[in-house]
């Protein structure tokens, strides 16, 4: 029996799930450069979390009130020069977008790999299955092979 459309469209499907964060992340960063200002926030607060073992260094900022008029506190994690600058001075550059406060980029900011490599390994499975799925619709496969004989004659 092969597949029929309703799993390629299933898997297409898993497909753009999958990497919508990417994209959306993606696009927000290009607003970001292209439509961003810059501006001064207020550090609120530092900590370093596993200080012993892999520090991160992580701040929470506030933005000025025309760019966030509810005065939120964000977090980041930045580098530890940036991190010491926003302790010793109380200040942070952050690019934002007016209609967004959400949206911003932190002088020093550090991205952790750990969403792209979900994301990755996601975008394999997908890819192999999508193959297993192409060969079986091709009739590659026998029912044979599927069900594990390997008999010789």
């Amino acid at each position: 029996m092969r597949p029929g459309r309703g799993a390629v469209a299933a898997l297409l499907f898993v497909a753009v799930l999958v990497n919508l964060p990417f994209l959306h992340h993606s696009w927000q960063q290009w607003r970001i450069s292209r439509d961003g200002v810059e501006v001064t926030a207020e550090v609120t607060d530092t900590d370093v979390l596993r200080e012993q073992t892999d520090p991160h260094y992580v701040i929470r900022l506030r933005l000025p009130e025309d760019i966030d008029p509810d005065r939120q506190t964000w977090p980041a994690e930045v580098d530890r020069a940036t991190w010491q600058r926003a302790e010793e001075s109380g200040e942070i550059g952050v690019r934002v977008l007016r209609d967004d406060p959400g949206a911003q980029h932190v002088d020093g900011e550090r991205a952790s790999p750990l969403g792209y490599v979900v994301i990755g390994v996601v975008d394999v499975v997908v890819l192999l299955l999508g193959l297993l799925l192409w060969r079986v619709r091709r009739g590659g496969m026998t029912s044979d092979v599927i069900a594990g004989d390997t008999s010789e004659g």
